[in-house]
This record gives C-alpha cells, sequence and structure tokens, in this order.
C-alpha cells in the first residue's frame, strides 16, 4: 500500500507540474485577476481531499508498525519510509501541520508506550 501511495503522489506531482505549465497563461493571467488559488495548490489539495485524507490512518498505522518493525531488528525499506514521510510533509505545502497532527502525534504515543514496556521488563528482570 505504502509503495503505491508513493508512486501515486508521484504520479500526481508530475501531472499537475505539466497541467500547470500547460495552462501557464490561464495560471497567470486569468487566476490571478480573480484572486483564485494557483494551479499547483487546486492540484495538491485535491489530491489532499480526495485520496491523503481516505487513507491517512492506514498509512500512519502501516509506518508505526515499519517503525516497530525496525526496533526489533527487522530490515525495512528505509528509502519508502522517507518518501511517505515526505507526503506527510508536502500535503502542508511548506506547513509541518499535517506531520505533526496526523503523524507525529501517534507516533510519539507508540514510542513512549514502547519503551514505557521496555522499562517495565527490564525494571522486572533487574528485580532481586
Amino acid at each position: 500500500m505504502l509503495r503505491e501511495l508513493v508512486k501515486r503522489w508521484a504520479n500526481h506531482k508530475v501531472m499537475v507540474r505539466w497541467l500547470s505549465r500547460f495552462f501557464h497563461y490561464l495560471d497567470r493571467y486569468f487566476i490571478a485577476r480573480r484572486s483564485l488559488p494557483p494551479f499547483n495548490e487546486v492540484g495538491l489539495t485535491c489530491f489532499r481531499d480526495l485520496v491523503y485524507q481516505e487513507l491517512n490512518g492506514k498509512v500512519r498505522d502501516a509506518v508505526i508498525s515499519l517503525i516497530d518493525q525496525e526496533r526489533e531488528g527487522e530490515q525495512i525499506d528505509r528509502a519508502l519510509l522517507k518518501n511517505v514521510l515526505d507526503i506527510f510533509v508536502e500535503i502542508g505545502m511548506g506547513q509541518m501541520d499535517y506531520y505533526e497532527n496526523d503523524f507525529e502525534a501517534a507516533m510519539l504515543k507508540d514510542i513512549a508506550a514502547y519503551y514505557s514496556r521496555k522499562a517495565s521488563n527490564w525494571k522486572a528482570s533487574k528485580a532481586f
């Protein structure tokens, strides 16, 4: 699922870039005069509303499970993980709001629970 999301995001960015170039005249003059959002922003908003909002929870859970697998010593695809996290950042259009609210908060809760379990196990193994 994560690989497909990264692929679709890359395809969407390419499509928006080419459509933006194709409609450059409209974007520069007509849209500016009407005080409408630029084409790139509309393309990003469409992806966010139609795809990202639907898959947000599933993607977050999949990424957190990948991080858990790495903590257990399994090899993971770090490039895939980086690309998925870049989507969280890029969706925010320069702001970190989507990353912080949709991913970081859940990840910090998972990490806190993990280290709490580790500390409890460590304390139990050191008990006399």
